[in-house]
């Protein structure tokens, strides 16, 4: 062995962690796709709410327009496709980084901040938007 290779672990230990690293993404993919199903279905529901709501009782809400609500909807769906394909992403490199053979766990940091900064983005616009329809 060559003093520039280290030493890499191999064996049935390593390869079982592996797996459960492997597991554990495939779970985490199924909670975010879980998740953005549920976000979608929100924007749906949100939409055919408040255009049954207006079929019924026309003009009755002036602060929630139909357009506004209809703008709600698209943006919680658009949302929900964008962490999708986020979850979708991190997901295949932290698998093919499984794959590898000299594999070492690295959080992706930039994807992380991704999610947490659109997640603060979009509960502040509903924050305010809740605040100044009141």
């Amino acid at each position: 062995m060559n003093a520039s290779q280290p030493n890499k672990p191999k064996g049935q230990t390593n390869e079982l962690a592996k797996e459960r690293n492997r597991a554990a993404a495939e779970r985490t993919l199924s909670s975010w796709i879980q998740n953005c199903l549920t976000l979608i279905g929100f924007g749906f529901a949100i939409d055919q709410i408040f255009l049954t709501l207006e079929q019924k009782f026309p003009g009755g809400n002036s602060l929630m327009t139909m357009e506004l609500t209809r703008n709600i909807s698209l943006i919680l769906i658009a949302l929900s496709i964008l962490l999708l394909l986020t979850a979708v992403i991190q997901h295949s490199v932290h698998v093919n980084a499984i794959e590898q053979d000299d594999y070492f766990y690295s959080p992706i940091k930039s994807i992380n901040i991704l999610v947490i900064s659109t997640t603060i983005i979009f509960g502040l616009v509903g924050l305010l938007i809740i605040v100044f329809l009141k």
